[in-house]
């Protein structure tokens, strides 16, 4: 059931970034969640899930970013045990392109290992990432985050 709730939560995202629309009806979202087949408990559990992240502390306003050379961070043991290398590689690669500060890629990690259940893998640090993002601005890393769930990795570097 995890699996479906973050496909939800994917599905979503996209939806969400997708849209022109400047307001998007919740019920809009769930009745097209709905209609693909996916059971209201499982809409209801993603909807909880992405408010906790949001809620989270750290998980502040909009923010202005600053991109800076980044600092070189070593994982700890329980952070490698929570979170696939792929996934560990993949925070790596943006916070060297500098789509993450260091503060919002601590954000993450923290994120992800207190809602490690199994290992995080790359999917859901993705979707972690993107609600951290978003959670600090709307806009400004909208083409950023479009890049990385399609790892279009040539977009971020034009």
């Amino acid at each position: 059931m995890r699996e479906r709730v973050l496909a939800i939560v994917n599905l979503i995202a996209k939806y969400v970034l997708g849209s022109e629309e400047s307001s998007i009806s919740e019920q809009d979202l769930i009745s097209e969640l709905l209609s693909v087949g996916f059971e209201a408990e499982e809409i209801n559990d993603a909807f909880s899930w992405m408010e906790r992240v949001a809620l989270q502390p750290g998980a502040t306003g909009p923010q202005e970013v600053t991109l800076n050379y980044p600092n070189y961070r070593v994982f700890s043991r329980e952070e490698r045990q929570a979170i696939t290398p792929e996934a560990l590689g993949f925070l790596v690669r943006l916070r060297t392109l500098g789509i993450l500060s260091d503060e919002a890629q601590e954000e993450v990690i923290e994120r992800a290992v207190q809602a490690a259940e199994d290992q995080i893998n790359l999917q859901e640090i993705k979707l972690i990432s993107a609600l951290t993002l978003l959670s600090h601005s709307n806009d400004l890393w909208q083409r950023e985050i479009d890049c990385f769930f399609n790892s279009d990795w040539s977009r971020i570097y034009h």
